[in-house]
C-alpha cells in the first residue's frame, strides 16, 4: 500500500501510523488496505490497531529476553526475590538479615528473564549509584518495598528518583506474609497513599514463600509481550490466564476499530487482530504457527459469517446505536476466537459451530446491555477499550466460554497470601 495517504493525517499521529504501519508483517498489510482508508480521520484507532498486531507478532517470533532490575530500599528482600527467579543451579544471591550485604549487581539468566540484584538504592555511593546503574541499563524494573516495615514519606523521593529514569515497571509490597492479615488492607492503602498510586497497582507477594510470583510475571507480560511465550514454557499453569489477558487486550481493541464507519455490511476486519491473537496463543501453549496457517484456521471456523448473523439477531433489540452494537459484536467475536485457540492447543478440540454463535451472541449482548448503559461518544475509542476490558474482567463465569470457566481465567486472578 502506498504511504501517500497518510500524508492527510496531522502530525504527529501520520509518522506513528506509519511507523506501525512499517512493522506489520507483510502479509498482513494486504488485510488492512480496505481498512486504512477509513481510518484516516481517527488516528488513534488506526495506529491502535496497527500497535496491536505489532505487539502480538513480537510476542509471536520474538526470542530476545528482558533484562530486569531489582530494585528499591535495604532489606526488602530483593535478594531473596532474585533467587525466587532463577532456575535450578544457578549461582544464587547472598541472604542475610543485615541490611548493606548486597553492594554490586549481580545478573543472571532465570527461567523468564535476565536478572539484576541491587544492592540498596537509598544507600549512600557507591552502592546507590550501582543500583541506578543497573536500572538504567534494564529494560523493566521491579520496585520492591517492605510491607512488614511499611512504606514510609522518607520512600517518596528514591521511587520518584526511580520513576525518573522512564523505565516501565512493578511496585512489589514483600514480607505480606509476616503482616497480620487483619492488617494487610491499611498496609496497601497506606502505601499506595504514600506513593500516589492506586491500589490495584501495587502487587503483595512474599519471595520466602514465592507466593504471587505467577501474578508479577503476568504482569509483566502486560507491559511487554516477549514474557508471553517464556512464562508459557516456564510456567504452564499459568498459561490460561495469560491467554485470556491477550484476548481481552484484542477484544478491547477490535471493539475500538469497530467504531470506524465502514462500507457494505462488514462489522470490522478482525483478521488482523484475531492473526495476532491466535498467533501469541500458540506460541504460549509451546506451538510454533505461521501467519498463514493462523488466517486458514481463523477462516475454517467461520467467524465473520456467525459475526453476520449475530448482527442480525441483535439488531431487532431497540435500545442503543449501531455503533455500539458493531463494537460489541466485534469484541465477542475476538473472545470467541480466543476461546476457540485454547481448546485447540491446550486439548486439540474443535468446538461447534453451535457452540461458537452461542457464545459470541451471549457474550455480544452482555457487552451491548453494559455499553449501553455508559455514557460513550463513538469517537472516543480508548474510553471504548476501557470499558469493554472491565466489562470482560468482571464478565460473569456462567458467560465464559462453555467447558472453560476454569481454565481460561481473569489475569486478576491470583494466590492469596497465607
Amino acid at each position: 500500500m502506498a504511504e501517500q495517504p497518510f500524508s492527510y493525517l496531522p502530525e504527529p499521529a501520520r509518522t506513528l501510523v506509519r511507523k506501525a504501519y512499517r512493522q506489520v508483517p507483510a502479509d498482513l498489510r494486504g488485510e488492512l488496505q480496505t481498512w486504512l482508508p477509513y481510518a484516516l480521520n481517527d488516528a488513534g484507532s488506526a495506529f491502535d490497531l496497527l500497535g496491536f498486531i505489532t505487539d502480538n507478532y513480537v510476542a509471536a517470533f520474538s526470542q530476545t529476553r528482558m533484562k530486569i532490575a531489582i530494585v528499591g530500599p535495604a532489606n526488602t528482600g530483593k535478594s531473596t526475590l532474585y533467587n525466587e527467579f532463577l532456575p535450578e543451579g544457578a549461582t544464587l544471591a547472598l541472604v542475610t538479615p543485615e541490611p548493606g550485604d548486597t553492594v554490586d549487581a549481580q545478573e543472571s539468566e532465570g527461567r523468564l528473564f535476565t536478572l539484576v540484584d541491587t544492592p540498596a538504592a537509598d544507600a549512600k555511593a557507591p552502592e546507590r549509584q550501582t543500583a541506578f546503574d543497573a536500572a538504567r541499563a534494564a529494560d523493566f524494573l521491579l520496585i520492591v518495598f517492605d510491607a512488614a516495615a511499611g512504606v514510609s514519606p522518607a520512600d517518596q523521593p528514591l521511587f520518584d528518583d526511580l520513576k525518573a529514569l522512564g523505565k516501565p515497571y512493578l511496585v512489589l509490597l514483600n514480607k505480606m506474609d509476616l503482616v497480620a492479615k487483619t492488617d494487610r488492607d491499611k498496609v496497601l492503602d497506606t502505601a499506595a497513599a504514600t506513593l500516589d498510586m492506586d491500589r490495584a497497582q501495587i502487587i503483595p507477594i512474599s519471595a520466602q514463600t514465592g507466593q504471587n510470583l505467577g501474578r508479577v510475571a503476568i504482569a509483566v507480560a502486560q507491559t511487554d509481550p516477549r514474557v508471553l511465550t517464556l512464562i508459557g514454557e516456564a510456567l504452564p499453569e499459568y498459561r490460561a490466564k495469560l491467554a485470556w489477558q491477550r484476548t481481552v487486550q484484542a477484544a478491547s481493541a477490535a471493539a475500538a476499530v469497530a467504531l470506524i464507519p465502514l462500507p457494505l455490511a462488514d462489522i470490522v476486519p478482525l483478521l488482523g487482530i484475531q492473526t495476532g491473537l491466535v498467533l501469541t496463543i500458540a506460541r504460549i501453549y509451546g506451538y510454533e504457527m505461521s501467519m498463514d496457517r493462523a488466517k486458514e484456521l481463523i477462516v475454517a471456523f467461520g467467524l465473520g459469517f456467525i459475526a453476520r448473523s449475530v448482527w442480525r439477531q441483535l439488531s431487532k433489540f431497540l435500545g442503543v446505536p449501531g455503533w455500539i452494537l458493531s463494537a460489541a459484536i466485534a469484541a465477542a467475536a475476538t473472545v470467541a476466537m480466543g476461546y476457540i485457540a485454547v481448546l485447540w492447543f491446550e486439548r486439540g478440540e474443535r468446538p461447534s459451530q453451535d457452540a461458537i454463535e452461542r457464545l459470541m451472541r451471549d457474550v455480544s449482548l452482555y457487552l451491548r446491555n453494559g455499553l449501553g448503559r455508559l455514557r460513550l461518544r463513538r469517537s472516543d475509542g480508548a474510553s471504548m477499550r476501557k470499558q469493554v476490558t472491565e466489562l470482560l474482567e468482571e464478565m460473569p463465569s456462567t458467560l465464559r466460554p462453555p467447558r472453560t470457566a476454569s481454565t481460561i481465567e481473569s489475569p486478576e486472578d491470583a494466590d492469596e497470601i497465607e
